[in-house]
């Protein structure tokens, strides 16, 4: 199970976003996990665009496949990663994931690795 924020849950679920920032070595690729959208974070520490979703009402039946882990500390904000949704990042995982509501995937295979090449061209050695 993988709580986040009401407004990451909806950013996740509606394709938005593929990644997701999580404790460090919480997840391992290829984890599967329910995603329940129930943690409370500061909607100042979301981008604007997101504080909108911040007291969106749980959505349930999204679980999410961990496609790639990378320390969130190398994320470059500068180089294209502007899909993430915190402004800041502090320190974690970052973590693409692949989500899947009750029909299937939220995203076609082209959509996702279309958004999940642009996360990883974002990160930097």
């Amino acid at each position: 199970m993988l709580h986040v924020s009401n407004a990451e849950l909806m950013a996740l679920a509606t394709g938005a976003v593929v990644i997701a920032f999580v404790p460090r070595g919480t997840l391992t690729e290829g984890d599967e996990v329910e995603l329940l959208g129930t943690r409370s974070i500061p909607l100042d520490s979301l981008k604007a665009a997101y504080r909108r979703w911040g007291s969106t009402a749980a959505l349930d039946g999204y679980t999410a496949v961990v496609v790639s882990v990378d320390p969130a500390a190398i994320l470059d904000p500068v180089a294209g990663a502007a899909r993430h949704i915190r402004s800041e990042l502090g320190e974690g995982d970052l973590v693409v994931l692949r989500v899947f509501g009750t029909e299937g995937p939220v995203l076609s295979d082209e959509a996702f690795h279309a958004r999940q090449r642009s996360v990883e061209g974002a990160l930097r050695e």
